[in-house]
Formats: structure tokens, C-alpha cells, sequence
């Protein structure tokens, strides 16, 4: 006989277990039983203020990309609680229809992000956010945040873990948070993790310690000496300069989540529109031919070769394609980001 939580949730199956939770996908016997959700009763009772957290945290956050509460029982002796079902699994299960896509990878961080923008301006700070954390409504999404079983709520400051015990996914956590001590906990640990997802989800499913996504190993662009670039796809240096905001070992150095979703729609458009990173490791495709390569030829007064009869002390950068010859000229000194150039 099948079990019933609350004479109201009938087990069909059990899901794989969370660490403080057992999982069941259960149908409502007061609704026709025919749509599915998701019932996690608590394992160990010590750990209830814990499983409360949880419980509030979902309650409170009315959000379309956070998961749905539905019900909770915390008497009985088996303490549970119902959230929707969400069919496409977790990130780190579902078929990632994402890949090799970068602007599907895009869409779906930016409704993580929403999600957890929410969260913190509610004062919620999830702390363990992973590809097994993130849910999707259907086999394409949209995305949902969920497990909120160890967030930490900025109003009363109440601390549900351990202070000496460590939270989160070794590989995705902020590293303040590694070893449990941290007195002050911000919602840019939330920020660092998300810095770890977004790489995971750009770049196939890859996963490093700390921060390495500037190594050439571990650069989104791919290194590849045999194209004409040496790079696979340099647009994605614009999902890098996201990166280096977020995935930062000082949380005083990282941005918000707010800020976040700002830059995501920035290097969405940029992306999207194939538009140039400028960097002096990048070697540019001619917009032209779409063949040859621009090489810098003359800057300053060099550019007088070109035609040009610079007045003052202006701070000219002339290219050329390496192929068909195309000119690009570039006042660095009117330039806003000059580092650019350097």
C-alpha cells in the first residue's frame, strides 16, 4: 500500500535523496491525482530549524523562476514538504538542450539570475546554488531556483549551519564560505556561485576549483592554435569580462546580482551580434572579407603614412587586413576604455 503524507499526498516513487531530506514524486488525492509534485520529508529531526528555513525561504519568494510551495506539515513526527514538480529535472540531470548553443546558455542564466536577484532583495541568500539546484519547469525550461535549505536570511541574521561547518558544493561555493567561519555572510557569495554556473553552462558541463576561467586551458573562447583565430569563438571573451566580475576571490570585488543582470544583457547583444572584443590577445577577423586578419600597422604620428596629418598629440591605432587590405582607424584617446588598448 502506497504511503499518504497528510492524508492528502500519495507516494508514486521515490526520488533520488537530497542529504537532509528523503524525496518522493506523490500525486493530491484531493485533486484528481493526475498532476505530480514533489514531497521532501525531513531524515533527521535534529535538523529541523534547518528544514524550517527551507520552508520559509520558498513560502516568502513568489518569484516565476523560483520553485512553487504548495504544502508543509511540520507536526506528526515526519516532518515534509510539497513544491511543484518541475519535468525537465535539475541542470545537472535534464537533457541540456543549451549546449553548444551560447544564446539559449545566456537565456537560462538570465532567469537563474532573476530568480536569485529576487531572493536577495527579499534579504535571502541561497549559499548553494549548482547545476542540481536549478530546475526545469519543462525539458526546455524556463529555469527555477530551488533547495533553499541552507540560505541565510540577512534580516535576523539567524544562522541555521554550523559556524564550523562548511556549506555548499566544493567546486561552486565562494571560497569565504569553504570552510563554514565566515561571520558575515553577503548575498555576493550567491554571486561568485552564479559566476561558477554560468561557465558551467557555456561551456558544456566544466567545472574547475577556484578561478581559472582565464586560463588558457579553461578559457570559453577554446584555444585552438590550427584556427585562423586561435580561438574557436572569440565573441565569448565578452561571457569572460562577465566572469572576471563575479568569479573574484574578494567578495568586495564582485558585483551584485542586480548588476549582474544588467551586464548579461549587455553580453547578450554583444554575443549575439558578433561584436569585437578588443584585446591584444585576439586576433580580429576582417569585417570585409571576412577572411583575412587586421594587423596594427602605424600609430601616432606613423599614421601620417595613411594619410592622415594629426594635429596636437592625438593617440591614433591604425589596422589593416592582412588579406584584402581594409583599414580600421581608432582614437585611442577618445576612447572610454582605453585599458583596451594598453
Amino acid at each position: 500500500m502506497a504511503s499518504v503524507y497528510g492524508e492528502r499526498w500519495e507516494v508514486v516513487k521515490s526520488l533520488p535523496e537530497g542529504g537532509q531530506a528523503h524525496v518522493f514524486l506523490v500525486k493530491d488525492l484531493r485533486g484528481g491525482g493526475e498532476t505530480r509534485y514533489v514531497l521532501k520529508r525531513l531524515k533527521n529531526i535534529n535538523r529541523i530549524e534547518r528544514f524550517k528555513r527551507e520552508i520559509e525561504a520558498i513560502r516568502n519568494l513568489q518569484h516565476e523562476n523560483i520553485v512553487r510551495s504548495i504544502d508543509f506539515n511540520l507536526g506528526e513526527g515526519k516532518p515534509y514538504f510539497v513544491t511543484e514538480f518541475c519535468e525537465g529535472g535539475s541542470l545537472a540531470e535534464g537533457e541540456p538542450f543549451w549546449r553548444g548553443f551560447p544564446l539559449r546558455a545566456l537565456e537560462l542564466f538570465r532567469q537563474i539570475c532573476e530568480g536569485v536577484a529576487h531572493a536577495h532583495r527579499q534579504g535571502i541568500i541561497h549559499r548553494d546554488l549548482k547545476p542540481e539546484n536549478i530546475f526545469l519547469r519543462t525539458k526546455e525550461g524556463p529555469a527555477v531556483v530551488g533547495d533553499f535549505g541552507i540560505c541565510f536570511v540577512e534580516d535576523d541574521g539567524t544562522r541555521v549551519t554550523l559556524i564550523e561547518e562548511a556549506v555548499g558544493s566544493r567546486l561552486f561555493i565562494a571560497p569565504e564560505l569553504e570552510d563554514g567561519r565566515v561571520l558575515e555572510v553577503s548575498s555576493k557569495a550567491d554571486t561568485y556561485s552564479l559566476g561558477k554556473l554560468l561557465y558551467w553552462l557555456m561551456s558544456g558541463g566544466r567545472v574547475f576549483s577556484r578561478e581559472r576561467h582565464r586560463e588558457r586551458d579553461w578559457d570559453l573562447k577554446g584555444y585552438n592554435h590550427a584556427a585562423p583565430s586561435w580561438w574557436n569563438n572569440i565573441y565569448l571573451e565578452h561571457v569572460n569580462r562577465l566572469l572576471d566580475f563575479m568569479i573574484r576571490p574578494d567578495p568586495g570585488e564582485r558585483i551584485v546580482a542586480d548588476n549582474v543582470l544588467t551586464e548579461l544583457a549587455k553580453v547578450t547583444r554583444w554575443v549575439s551580434k558578433e561584436f569585437t572584443p578588443i584585446s591584444k590577445e585576439i586576433k580580429q577577423p576582417c569585417v570585409y572579407c571576412g577572411y583575412g586578419h587586421y594587423v596594427l600597422q602605424a600609430k601616432g604620428a606613423q599614421v601620417r603614412n595613411f594619410g592622415f596629418t594629426p594635429v596636437g598629440n592625438p593617440d591614433w591605432r591604425i589596422l589593416t587586413c592582412d588579406a584584402c587590405g581594409h583599414v580600421q582607424a581608432f582614437r585611442v584617446d577618445q576612447a572610454q576604455r582605453q585599458d583596451w588598448w594598453s
